[in-house]
């Protein structure tokens, strides 16, 4: 305790240094090697790793650098294949916790408040979180922490030049990945003002070297057209023309000056999404950055300056911004995950903080870092079940049985992230169910997912340039493919439908039949119940509620309320009263359900 209680010179970082940063990362890296998915996960998990094990292209701006490393550590040997990829999430959490220590070590030159800062991240129930899956967000971590890294030791040595290039090369990869890095901007400009001094002296010198190094930081972009000249099976906007490129690198989809376009996820209040952003760093990491700002204005003035800049642009501007409306579920979960760069900004400054409640006990120097490490591993083993991924094959399952439910030949028009992306990973990667046309509804408005879907399924026929529920309808599709099964699951059709088919609830899809085909009340239970006895149901203590995984307990509830409503309609109560208890039993937030269940006779 004694060594790691000394305050050392800022410039020096010796054995001991490093053999406590080594430490530190290794106990982050069991942790999250502990606690990883083995399986993929739902949000874009799937989708990202169907891109990198394949070689494709996932959804705008492409995450280039993100799908070339994922596509590495799918080749290693060992372990399922989603597990090797979720592993590259694990090592760049573990790294920016190395990288934080290390920067703390720098700007306050205390081991024990340095580990504390790196430590309290580490276990920060967020920053764990996603640790665990296939996301672009872990990487784009490592990356900030690196280049903030390489800008702190520039700074306190303006004359090595190479560690401004380096920072400037971390900024261009992490432009490759996560475009939200340029909100570091002003803080990165801040600094760079303060030593310009240093930068005027060498001009071209070192200027000229430090933008070519940021240029090929971005050199991961040539993968995008190069991958998509391939067609394959994930192939996101076909960027192989450069109008396409354009388009995906500036997120045109989904419009590039907003995070997200659809309507019903946007608006709420700012300042609910900036009091969420307070709320994500928790009790002990909250007076801990505020407790180490007083301090960094007290002994580093410039860096905390540099912080404050750096989280104000990353974390309460970006939040205003945002303009989603955290009273619908998926845009909190869709939100949180941009909490990951302000708490990686600040993270150092904990250390700061551990450092100023030492002074005020200066006789028990020891009880502050004694303190925060019993607290994070108090706060580990309390958030350990809840967070641990280990176990968790719920979106194969759902995946699985959709599948499962389909008659062979089967045409399946899909929508919703939670169907499209488990539905795709199996198909493209594992090959499960290659029988099934898989039709993405929300992307058959665009001339280039018409196209994919073609050469995916040369036995589909897409009568249309392009869906648009007038010209392109659903019914035109149907039609053009008669004789082949047509299900939906999250798609709901159009009004080409209303006068000759209908929707028939058939386990976890809708099959759409035509008016002719009558099916009897019985044939129906007696269908549902064969299919539920079949699927493999999860269990509302299964489910992680803080992700999209309860959406799964709706699409299993779902088939088992239609049956329950048929058998009210025809006064089988006792029958409607059974499949209504087991809807709520999958999903007991089904307030509706539980409504109609009272409505039953006593």
């Amino acid at each position: 305790m004694p060594v790691l209680l000394q305050i050392l010179p800022h410039s020096s970082l010796g054995r001991t240094d490093l053999a406590v940063g080594a430490l530190i990362a290794a106990a982050a890296a069991v942790l999250y090697w502990l606690t990883a998915a083995r399986d993929f996960v739902l949000g874009d998990t799937p989708e990202l790793m169907t891109a990198a094990i394949t070689l494709g292209v996932p959804h705008p701006p492409g995450y280039p650098l993100f799908t070339m490393l994922a596509h590495l550590f799918s080749l290693w040997p060992g372990g399922a294949v989603p597990f090797r990829v979720n592993l590259l999430s694990a090592a760049c959490g573990t790294g920016t916790v190395a990288l934080v220590y290390l920067t703390a070590l720098r700007v306050c030159g205390s081991r024990a408040a340095s580990a504390c800062a790196a430590l309290v991240l580490a276990g920060s129930p967020l920053f764990w979180k996603w640790s665990l899956v296939a996301e672009v967000f872990p990487l784009n971590n490592l990356l900030a922490a690196a280049m903030i890294y390489a800008l702190v030791v520039w700074y306190e040595r303006p004359e090595r030049m190479g560690f401004l290039a380096a920072g400037a090369f971390f900024s261009g990869l992490a432009l490759a990945n996560q475009q939200t890095i340029v909100l570091l901007g002003p803080a990165v400009l801040f600094v760079v003002w303060r030593r310009r001094d240093a930068l005027l002296r060498g001009r071209w010198q070192t200027i000229a070297p430090t933008s070519l190094a940021f240029l090929l930081g971005l050199l991961p972009y040539a993968y995008l057209p190069w991958a998509a000249a391939r067609h394959p099976l994930w192939n996101w906007g076909d960027a192989s023309s450069a109008a396409n490129f354009i388009a995906v690198v500036t997120r045109q989809h989904f419009g590039s000056g907003q995070l997200i376009n659809s309507p019903k996820y946007q608006g709420g209040s700012p300042a609910d999404r900036i009091v969420a952003l307070g709320a994500s760093f928790g009790l002990l990491a909250g007076l801990l950055v505020v407790a180490g700002a007083v301090q960094a204005w007290r002994r580093a003035r410039w860096y905390f300056w540099f912080s404050a800049l750096a989280f104000a642009f990353a974390g309460p501007i970006f939040a205003a911004y945002a303009n989603m409306d955290l009273s619908v579920p998926l845009s909190k979960y869709v939100l949180e995950r941009f909490y990951l760069l302000p708490q990686v900004v600040l993270a150092p400054l904990m250390a700061f903080g551990v450092m100023l409640a030492a002074e005020l006990a200066p006789r028990a120097r020891w009880l502050a870092p004694t303190a925060v490490l019993l607290a994070v591993l108090g706060g580990v083993i309390a958030n350990y079940r809840e967070i641990d991924q280990s176990r968790n094959h719920v979106a194969r399952r759902f995946a699985e049985d959709i599948f499962a439910t389909l008659a062979p030949g089967s045409i399946l028009a899909v929508d919703g992230d939670e169907v499209i992306m488990p539905l795709a990973y199996l198909q493209d990667v594992e090959g499960c169910r290659r029988d099934v046309a898989l039709v993405i509804m929300p992307l058959l408005h665009t001339d280039w997912y018409v196209e994919q879907v073609r050469r995916q399924f040369p036995n589909l026929v897409v009568p249309f340039a392009r869906y648009d529920g007038r010209s392109g309808t659903t019914k035109m599709l149907i039609e053009a493919n008669r004789g082949r099964p047509f299900a939906v699951d999250g798609f709901n059709g159009d009004d080409s439908l209303k006068q000759d088919y209908w929707f028939y609830r058939r386990g976890l899809v809708d099959e759409i039949e035509p008016m002719s085909r009558d099916v009897k009340l019985d044939e129906m239970i007696a269908d549902n119940q064969r299919l539920f006895d079949r699927y493999r149901l999860p269990s509302p203590n299964d489910i992680k509620r803080s992700s999209l995984e309860p959406t799964i307990l709706t699409h299993y509830a779902t088939p088992a309320a239609v049956a329950g409503q048929q058998c009210q309609q025809f006064h089988y109560e006792a029958q409607a009263r059974e499949w209504y208890q087991r809807a709520l039993a999958l999903d007991p937030s089904l307030s509706k359900v539980r409504e109609w269940l009272a409505s039953l006779p006593q």
